[in-house]
Parts: C-alpha cells; sequence; structure tokens
C-alpha cells in the first residue's frame, strides 16, 4: 500500500545524480586511461609498441627461441625462453615463464605505490646438448627496487626422442643410496672449491645438500659432464653469484642409470672401479677426544709406519691448545673431525648450545690449519633430528667401539678389533690414553697382513 506521507522526488534530482556519476566516472578514465604516465597501470597489458614478442630459429634442431619484451618503463622486463615440437614440455616452461612474470608485475606495482619504480625482469636461456637430450639453463634477474635485487635458476632436461622431462631420480636411477654418496661429493666439491672458499653459508650447504631428491632439480648435461646449479645466496654470499658444481659423467657412472651412462672407462669414479668386488677390504680407524701432547704424536708415528690415514675428531678446547700438533695431524695426510669444545650430551642441550659447541670448535680448528673440518661426531654417539639439523656436516658414528676409553688395558685393545672385525668398519678409540697408543701396534700389524686399506672417515663413507 502507498504511503501517503512519502513525498515524491522529483525527476531532476535523478538527472542530478546520472550527471555527477557520469562526470566523476571520465575522470577516473581520463587520469586512469589517457594519462602519459599513470602510476597504476590498469592491467599488466602494454600497448604495441611496449609490448613485442618474437620467434626464431635456435641451431639446435627443433629449438625456437622466444624473446617477450616489454618497454613499459613502469615495469620493463625482457624474457626469452625455448620451444620444441612437445606440447607438454611447452606447456611447462611457459608456466615458468608466465608465473615469474607475474609475480615480478604484481611486485612492482606494490612498488608504484611507494613510488620506488627501478624494477627490472631478464630471464635469459642457454641451450646444451648431450646425445638426443637438451639441456635448458634460465638465469632469472629480477630487480625490484635499489635495494631488492634475486637472481634464481630454473632448468629443464628434455630426451628429445620422446619429449619427456628428466629429473634428478631418473638421472640417478631412483637409488636413494647413489643420492646418498652423490649428495655428499656435491657438498665436499663446493667446500674445496677456491673460488667458494670465503663465501660459502656452511650451515645452508648441508641444509642444501642433504639427501633429499628435491634438492637437487637444478642442473645441466654439457660437454660430458654434469653441472648442479644452486640460487644466487642460498648456499653462499651473493657476491659469488649462481653457485655451479661441475662432475665428470665418467666420475659419477657407477651411480647413473644405464641410460646416462657413457662408453669411456675410467679408473677414477666416485666409487673407484677396483673397489667394487667384495674382496676389497678397507676400515677406517677414528681417534676421539685429542690431540693430547703426547699420546697423538706416538700413534701418528706409528700410522706412518703402517702407512696408514685415520681421522681424529678434535676437542675444541684442546686444539685450541695444541694448535700445532692439529696442524701436525693435518700435515701427516690424516681427515680431521669436529667432536664438540667441552663433550657434552648434544641431545640434552638446546640448539644454540648446541651450535656454540660445534661453532666454538671450528673457530679452533679453522686457526690451526686454515680449513674446515670435514666431518663431525657428537659425543657419546648421542645424537637425534635437533642435533642433525644444528650441525652442518656429515655426522658419523661408529660400527666397533674398542671399548679402550673404559679398560684402560694396551692387551685388550687388539682382541676387541679383531672379534668385531668387518669390511667398511670404523672403529672408535681415544688417543688421550696412553694404553691406547701402547696397544695400537699389533692392531695395525694384523690389519695390515690381513690386506685391509686404512681410509679416512669421508673416504669409507661412500661403502656405507
Amino acid at each position: 500500500m502507498t504511503n501517503p506521507y512519502r513525498k515524491r522526488r522529483g525527476p531532476w534530482i535523478d538527472l542530478t545524480l546520472i550527471g555527477a556519476i557520469g562526470f566523476l566516472g571520465a575522470i577516473i578514465v581520463f587520469l586512469t586511461f589517457l594519462s602519459d604516465d599513470p602510476i597504476f597501470p590498469h592491467s599488466d597489458k602494454t600497448s604495441a609498441k611496449e609490448h613485442t614478442i618474437t620467434e626464431e630459429a635456435s641451431k639446435f634442431p627443433g629449438i625456437k627461441i622466444v624473446t617477450d619484451r616489454s618497454d613499459n618503463k613502469k615495469m620493463p622486463y625482457t624474457v626469452q625462453y625455448p620451444l620444441t615440437e612437445y606440447e607438454a614440455f611447452n606447456k611447462e616452461i611457459t608456466t615458468y615463464i608466465e608465473q615469474s612474470k607475474q609475480y615480478y608485475i604484481n611486485m612492482m606495482r606494490l612498488q608504484q605505490e611507494t613510488k620506488k619504480l627501478t624494477g627490472d625482469l631478464t630471464i635469459t636461456v642457454e641451450t646444451f646438448e648431450h646425445e638426443h637430450y637438451y639441456s635448458f639453463v634460465l638465469t632469472n634477474n629480477m630487480i625490484l627496487n635499489a635495494d631488492e635485487k634475486q637472481t634464481t635458476v630454473e632448468t629443464f632436461l628434455i630426451d628429445y626422442e620422446t619429449g619427456g622431462l628428466i629429473d634428478i631420480r631418473a638421472l640417478l636411477n631412483k637409488d636413494l643410496e647413489s643420492l646418498k654418496t652423490f649428495a655428499a661429493h656435491i657438498q665436499s666439491e663446493m667446500l674445496k672449491n677456491p673460488a667458494y672458499k670465503e663465501y660459502i653459508l656452511e650451515k645452508e650447504l648441508a641444509f642444501a645438500t642433504e639427501p633429499k631428491w628435491r634438492l637437487f632439480k637444478h642442473f645441466a648435461l654439457k660437454n660430458d659432464s654434469l653441472f648442479i646449479y644452486f640460487n644466487e645466496g642460498e648456499v653462499t654470499k651473493p657476491e659469488t653469484g649462481i653457485p655451479v658444481v661441475e662432475i665428470p659423467l665418467s666420475f659419477i657412472n657407477p651411480l647413473l642409470a644405464s641410460d646416462f651412462q657413457i662408453a669411456m672407462q675410467s679408473e677414477n669414479t666416485i666409487i673407484p672401479k677396483s673397489d667394487k668386488g667384495s674382496s676389497k677390504k678397507r676400515i677406517a680407524l677414528t681417534f676421539d677426544d685429542g690431540p693430547h701432547p703426547e699420546v697423538t704424536k706416538q700413534i701418528l708415528a706409528l700410522l706412518e709406519k703402517y702407512n696408514a690415514k685415520a681421522t681424529f675428531f678434535m676437542l675444541g678446547s684442546r686444539a685450541q691448545y695444541y694448535p700445532g700438533l692439529v696442524r701436525q695431524v693435518r700435515d701427516s695426510g690424516h681427515e680431521i673431525g669436529n667432536h664438540t669444545w667441552t663433550h657434552p650430551v648434544l641431545t640434552k642441550m638446546s640448539i644454540t648450545d648446541i651450535e656454540k659447541e660445534y661453532n666454538s670448535t671450528e673457530e679452533a680448528i679453522i686457526h690451526a690449519i686454515g680449513e674446515n673440518s670435514t666431518v663431525f661426531r657428537p659425543p657419546y654417539g648421542a645424537i637425534n633430528d635437533d642435533v642433525r639439523n644444528a650441525i652442518p656436516c656429515k655426522s658419523v658414528n661408529w660400527t666397533i667401539d674398542t671399548l679402550d676409553w673404559k679398560y684402560r688395558d694396551s692387551e685388550k685393545l687388539f682382541p676387541m678389533v679383531k672379534e668385531a672385525l668387518h669390511n667398511n668398519a670404523i672403529v672408535l678409540m681415544h688417543d688421550i690414553h696412553q694404553s691406547t697408543a701402547d696397544g695400537l701396534e699389533p692392531v695395525l700389524a694384523y690389519l695390515q697382513k690381513e690386506g685391509y686399506e686404512f681410509l679416512t672417515v669421508s673416504e669409507i663413507l661412500p661403502y656405507h
């Protein structure tokens, strides 16, 4: 029912409102679309004059290179990427390109709100051919403002006979043991590369080289080598750019799936050819808690007599006090490991305290020999996930405990080793007990007679 008291609105009011709305709309259109320099572009599309896409044939059969370029001064970019005759691969790579562009554009819009208009995106592509495989390495340089730059890498390996994409699982025959050996080698190569020595982020490197398939997704095959890439700032300080590890395929031939193994044979492989047979005997002797000014020297003399290498897990508090002895151990060809500063039960400590134990010892070792330890042993063998995550290098315990720390009896050392002896054993002893030095020679003589090769811990780990 009509309300008799409601006043009727005159038509001139409706016309005034419509006119006002139209006028405001015109102003918005003018400011947004007609301005020569809009602060907030209405979309990521640019005019035909500003945006060009070209395709050209590459020197590799069946591969075209696309160049997508925008000269829009608010958000310029130049990206290159390959296209093939395979739809699945093309979808994979264009998805990566579009996601990269969209991320950059979204970030630039945020920058435009603050008027920090200094961004740029450049993606370049390198193509490498190995037999019937193509590797594409895309380097993504993104500048979001004067203070925020990032460089990342994305790689694709394609079987050009089938169009299938290859990941690290296929390369290493989906073998977890092969991955463990491979990961340890990558970490070792990074640590000893002089180009990265001063820039290594040890904790980050340890995480990035854990034996997990997802961590080794950036790689390429070229010149009969496998190249492993890390993003800028991922395992080294940013000034090194993109860190790369090159491994000859001949060296990792024993780990590769048959489709990737090369015909050329090499005696120098990640698992030496001569050591593949079960008849080869290996053992790693380890000495904890030193160095000791007298006992360690006696042990070094015996090791030299029997041409035996060993690994010494040192306490930081002792390494700091005897730096010359630390150097003598290293110069005699032995491996130096980190065994904490005070020999605590790490599983009962906080992450911060665990890191302090490790880092202070590492500083003492570096001060003595100018380089890091290569392996770590937790006191009492006490380890859990917190300890593993806090320590940036491989943690190693033992397979034979001589109980020299318990008996302190030189006559018991040899029987303990002989009774528990097995191939690829890691033997626990201590270079702080005189009884250990006194009982060591019969052990060395027996092992040598039985044909055992003396390896360091790092050398024997691939056989575990």
